[in-house]
């Protein structure tokens, strides 16, 4: 061939690279580009796999918490309750920073690099590599390929992390609102209940010491373990778990109230359902064998009778009350025990029904402390008092006794302490614990009961102070036992009552109507219960 041909060869083999080269260039980006694509949504996919099962074990209901230190501590009495803390009370937060450090890890160790050398473990930049050094094409063919499947992996797992912490940052400010309406609502209740509470003027007083119970400590109904701060916070909105998983509601409209609760004093258990109803703190006052157990009981057993509210507020109480009725109190007064000389556990009982339901605290010192102005003193009961039951013992009047009938005298057991000594020292013992006064009196209104009046019905000696006026209304019936008592050589009794106490009205009671109020003729006996019944109908002192 002459020169002439090479040439003309040569431009056509030029031409033809010409159209060639460019077609290749194109298919082999083409090619790179779809390697970069895929390996881009291969990496995004598993990446976003792996946020997903972090997330998924992460919040697990069952899954691991010792991260979280919510489990609860050993009981003491000083130390915090021993229940578990409220997972949205922060302890989600440190799940939700374990989901993103977990995620970032895995996907780094799945996409980019791994720290095992097995091959089954290797991240997938990792596997690209290793089968780019070990395949036999040339390197012009593998190296692009690597590169373009390494930037590709490493772009996707760039870019479903940053699409992750978008949705994490999120969540993040949704689970910012959940823990703070938690602590919020928590709160918000709290000071909802104070305020109803306070609103209401509901208290609860230990029946044992007598002390103001600001904090009750609750026991749980499983393990009976014991809880001082059972209120919504940080172990519980709503509710609270027990260490022995037993959930314990953290309001009294939750049923708080039917825990067991203790005194955080003395420890000794407070009225069942406390905090339910305001508190009414009434001391039965006399001296010894005047029948103020007698009475406490006769009253007991009316207000058992005609009040749809009565319930036992303690288990004592209603023990005591079934005690006397085993001993027959009811018939034969005489078999009443004597009161104990210890300082007196009040006698608990609710009574009248919805907002009119009163906690009652019936208090029975022994005659003993009554006759002593240093026990009275002592009463730390005389601080809560809202009412008084003042018994009078009408054959511990000396006129009485004088012309009453020796067999009747016999059988009624008379007291020998004089009622107007009684009041005096009362008087004086209730003026130190209480400074609320009007016009120079007490503000609390005054019961004054006069008891064994069965011993009063009897045809010869001293006449019943209601004879004759059957079931009159209560002014008639009050002012008729004054006139009595003044009559029976009282007259400084019941001025001293008018002078040093606001509101004062007379009953006069006996045992035998316990059951059922009954007719003498004309002669009607007061209902045992109507002394209490008038003390909680009058407007109690501030």
């Amino acid at each position: 061939m002459n020169l002439l041909s090479w040439l003309l060869l040569a431009a056509f083999v030029l031409w033809l690279l010409s159209l060639v080269l460019p077609l290749l260039a194109m298919v082999l980006g083409w090619v790179l580009l779809a390697v970069l694509v895929v390996s881009f949504l291969v990496a995004f996919c598993l990446a976003l796999a792996e946020h997903c099962i972090a997330s998924f074990a992460g919040f697990a209901p069952r899954g691991p918490r010792e991260h979280l230190r919510i489990d609860p501590p050993q009981e003491s009495e000083d130390g915090p309750d021993p229940a578990f803390r409220s997972y949205y009370a922060g302890p989600v937060l440190q799940d939700y920073r374990k989901v993103i450090t977990s995620t970032a890890s895995a996907v780094w160790a799945r996409v980019v690099a791994h720290d095992q050398d097995d091959e089954l473990e290797m991240a997938l930049v990792q596997k690209v590599w290793h089968l780019h050094k070990g395949s036999d094409l040339p390197w012009a063919v593998t190296m692009p390929l690597a590169l373009c499947v390494s930037a590709g992996c490493i772009a996707g797992a760039l870019g479903a992390l940053a699409f992750s912490l978008a949705a994490s940052l999120i969540f993040l400010v949704l689970l910012l609102v959940l823990v703070a309406g938690a602590v919020l609502t928590s709160g918000g209740a709290r000071l909802l209940e104070f305020g109803v509470l306070f609103v209401r003027g509901i208290t609860i007083e230990c029946p044992s010491c007598h002390e103001r119970v600001t904090r009750p400590i609750y026991r749980c109904t499983r393990c009976d373990a014991s809880h001082r701060k059972l209120v919504p916070g940080f172990e519980g909105v709503l509710r609270r778990t027990c260490r022995c998983q037993n959930t314990l509601p953290t309001l009294l409209a939750l049923g708080k109230g039917k825990l067991t609760a203790q005194c955080a004093d003395c420890l000794q258990e407070l009225p069942t359902r406390g905090l339910s109803a305001r508190t009414v703190h009434i001391p039965v006052i006399a001296g010894p064998k005047a029948g103020k157990s007698v009475f406490m009981q006769s009253a007991v057993s009316r207000l058992m009778l005609t009040d749809g509210g009565f319930e036992f507020a303690d288990p004592r109480a209603k023990d005591s009350f079934e005690r006397n009725l085993e001993l027959g109190v009811h018939k034969d007064p005489s078999r009443a025990l004597k009161t104990a000389t210890v300082k007196p556990r009040a006698y608990t009982l609710y009574s009248g029904t919805r907002l009119a339901k009163r906690l009652l605290y019936l208090y029975d010192p022994a005659g003993e402390h009554v006759e002593s102005v240093d026990q009275l003193a002592d009463a730390q009961f005389l601080r809560h008092t809202k009412g008084v039951v003042f018994i009078v013992d009408p054959f511990s009047l000396r006129q009485v006794r004088s012309e009453t009938d020796r067999v009747i005298l016999s059988g009624v057991s008379a007291s020998n302490t004089a009622p107007k000594d009684v009041l005096t020292r009362f008087v004086e013992a209730l003026v130190e614990h209480r400074s609320a006064r009007r016009d120079n009196r007490v503000d609390i209104p005054v019961a004054v009961v006069l008891t064994k009046c069965d011993g009063l019905l009897a045809d010869t000696g001293v006449t019943h102070p209601c004879a004759g006026l059957g079931r009159a209304d209560r002014r008639t019936r009050d002012q008729a036992i004054r006139d009595w008592l003044g009559a029976a050589g009282q007259r400084d009794l019941v001025t001293s009552l008018d002078n040093n106490f606001t509101s004062v009205s007379c009953f006069a009671v006996s045992y035998e109507d316990a059951a059922e109020v009954v007719e003498h003729g004309s002669t009607v006996n007061d209902d045992p219960a109507a002394p209490l019944r008038w003390l909680l109908d009058r407007k109690e002192g501030s």
